[in-house]
């Protein structure tokens, strides 16, 4: 039975260090060519964000995402609370004006085969002095053959937690049966306890029974030899002359 359960143990051990070390590999991003966790949100390759953001009136506020060599950077945003015209452009590395919208409520900018560094995106609350703008910016970049690769390591992902699910549906069986022939002893190991003691009680009481019988029985058989054999002694009232 031991030597069952440390199988079973190690085999369970096994596909948990297989799983953790495919969840690891999937764990980071590729940023600039180098795998860094720091801009990993969701386990996806790339990096995506997704904020709500105030900005004051007359004052504009940057945001700083480092994106690989030929990868593809999308942003969207949007004003909310109102119509709130903002200014919305983004810089390269090299600090250049990619995009400009000018006077929006919202809108969108995507870049194809972006080069390697850091992009800035800028929202300026241009137009409100006194008013904050509440703005929605959704910003995502990744790399396609990442991406690509990404499915097909979830989709191995997947058949192996298929499997794994099988294995312990199997070792899920292995245990019920094992705990079935457990209760079965211990209903058998019951069953024999009641037979003994009920065993030990019956042949006790006879055994008291039997014991006081005897005693009766030797109490009455010396009662009566001693009856039987018991003589009176008779003393005679005259006496006969001496001849």
């Amino acid at each position: 039975m031991g030597y069952i359960f440390e199988t079973i143990q190690t085999c369970i051990l096994l596909e948990l260090v297989v799983l953790f070390c495919h969840v690891v590999h999937l764990d980071c991003e590729k940023i600039l060519g180098f795998e860094n966790e720091e801009f990993d949100f969701d386990g996806l390759p790339g990096a995506q964000h997704e904020f709500k953001v105030y900005v004051p009136g007359g004052t504009e506020d940057c945001f700083y995402q480092p994106v690989d060599k030929g990868a593809k950077l999308h942003v969207n945003y949007e004003a909310l609370k109102g119509e709130h015209f903002i200014d919305f452009y983004v810089r390269d590395p090299q600090w250049q004006v990619l995009e400009f919208q000018n006077y929006k409520t919202s809108g969108q900018y995507s870049l194809d085969n972006a080069e390697a560094g850091t992009y800035a995106v800028c929202i300026y609350n241009a137009f409100s002095r006194y008013t904050s703008a509440l703005v929605y910016v959704y910003m995502v970049t990744f790399v396609m053959h990442e991406w690509i690769q990404f499915q097909q390591e979830l989709g191995e992902l997947n058949i192996l937690a298929g499997n794994f699910s099988v294995s312990l549906t199997s070792v899920q069986q292995m245990v019920s049966d094992m705990q079935n022939s457990q209760a079965q002893a211990r209903f058998n190991v019951i069953k024999d306890w009641y037979l003994v003691n009920g065993n030990n009680s019956y042949v006790n009481q006879w055994s008291l029974a039997q014991c006081i019988l005897i005693v009766c029985a030797s109490a009455i058989q010396v009662y009566s030899v001693r009856r039987l054999f018991r003589t009176t002694n008779v003393t005679p009232t005259t006496s006969k002359p001496r001849a």
